[in-house]
């Protein structure tokens, strides 16, 4: 509905080309392998960055936490870092629910549209696993 005048064709292959300069549907994949375990203590540092998974850090002191984060800040300058204050996870997951939501669902109906509209295959590359 936002090309009415495209073919599928051209939506799917526009949707691939902004997708590989996004990493957009990687950046969901990652969403969900997020850790969902952030412990009671009461300041959380959030770190996300488009192709990596969310990464938490916990403090249960602020002065420690806010220390933490002008140091990220300034080494990981790519990544999205905030600081939450909140009472307890379930606040921090509530507040930024969007870092905790599960995309699963919504990857394989776009998934399974580019496969059916144009034979494009846009699911993650499968890990080999190395044996030893």
């Amino acid at each position: 509905s936002c090309f009415p005048g495209a073919s599928n064709s051209d939506v799917v292959k526009k949707f691939v080309a902004l997708d590989k300069e996004l990493n957009f549907l990687q950046m969901l994949r990652n969403l969900n392998t997020a850790s969902n375990d952030i412990t009671g203590k009461k300041n959380v540092i959030l770190m996300f960055s488009g192709s990596e998974k969310l990464e938490v850090r916990a403090f249960r002191d602020s002065t420690e936490a806010i220390r933490n984060l002008f140091e990220l800040e300034k080494t990981m300058s790519g990544k999205d870092i905030v600081l939450v204050r909140a009472d307890s996870s379930e606040n921090v997951r509530i507040a930024f629910r969007n870092y905790f939501s599960d995309a699963t669902e919504f990857i394989k109906f776009v998934e399974a549209g580019c496969e059916k509209l144009l034979g494009i295959n846009v699911e993650a590359p499968k890990k080999v696993e190395q044996k030893n």
